[in-house]
């Protein structure tokens, strides 16, 4: 019963109210200046309570119904949001155990022979040049090169027909990805902007590939010397095999002749979903 009153804390000053309004009625009637109440006779009086008295007990009735509807209706509120919950819970799961994640590392060629090397896609050489002509990605990196990395110096003549050695601007950046999770990461994309460059500025740097869990692609990037100093922000960009498109990003520091510095790569973040 105490259980009830708490958690129908209207029914006491309600079922007051009806007991005061009837009988300040009554004595308004009965001890008043108006005639009317002094001349109604008993079964008057039974009369309007007996009314009055049934009025109030479907008025009750009627607001015990609400209360509990309203009860009913809150529980099933609640039951359906912990579902939406539970749902979206399960959905994160699911989400992230298909999630892949791509590892970007610098590659240790102890032999120093990579850039002589001849690569099969997805693997290649990426060179970033200011020159429109050159292929931005290939299966082998131009001879014009091999020197320049072997001695670190660049051989010029100059306008006495002296041939003098310089210190190369030229970066050779010795990349390898792996995916990492157990997962397939499909159309993998790699991009690059100039930091300050919005997205519509952005230059792709290899065509569309994919890469199951342990796989690795190796992708040596080359900081041609004509390339402006600065910071270049590469976007790796991929779906799951459920069409999610996730996005990770990492930077290398351009400083020509002092060398590069890499910033090492974020976790995958959700970008958006295909439509089925």
């Amino acid at each position: 019963m105490g259980k009830f009153f708490k958690e129908n804390k209207w029914v006491i000053p309600i079922s007051v109210l009806l007991v005061l309004i009837p009988w300040g009625i009554n004595l308004f009637f009965k001890y008043g200046d108006l005639e009317t109440g002094k001349n109604l006779s008993n079964v008057e009086w039974l009369a309007f309570w007996g009314s009055y008295l049934g009025g109030a007990a479907t008025l009750t009735a009627v607001c015990l119904t609400l209360s509990q509807n309203m009860k009913v209706i809150k529980q099933n509120e609640k039951i359906i949001i912990q579902n939406q919950e539970n749902l979206n819970f399960q959905e994160e799961r699911s989400r992230i155990a298909l999630m892949p994640y791509i590892e970007v590392r610098i590659f240790i060629d102890e032999e120093l022979k990579l850039h002589k090397a001849k690569l099969q896609p997805p693997n290649g050489f990426i060179t970033l040049s200011h020159n429109q002509d050159s292929k931005i990605i290939s299966s082998d990196l131009p001879k014009k090169y091999h020197q320049i990395i072997d001695l670190g110096m660049i051989k010029e003549i100059n306008d006495d027909r002296v041939t003098i050695s310089r210190s190369s601007n030229i970066n050779f950046v010795r990349l390898i990805m792996t995916q990492k999770a157990p997962s397939l990461a499909r159309n993998i994309e790699i991009s690059v902007t100039t930091e300050g460059e919005q997205d519509e500025t952005k230059k792709y740097l290899t065509p569309p590939f994919l890469l199951a869990c342990g796989e690795s692609v190796t992708l040596p990037i080359l900081f041609d010397e004509n390339l402006p100093r600065g910071v270049y922000k590469f976007n790796v960009s991929f779906e799951d095999i459920e069409g999610r498109i996730y996005e990770q990003f990492f930077s290398i520091q351009h400083k020509g002749s002092d060398g590069y510095r890499f910033t090492p790569i974020n976790n995958p973040k959700l970008r958006n979903r295909i439509n089925s």
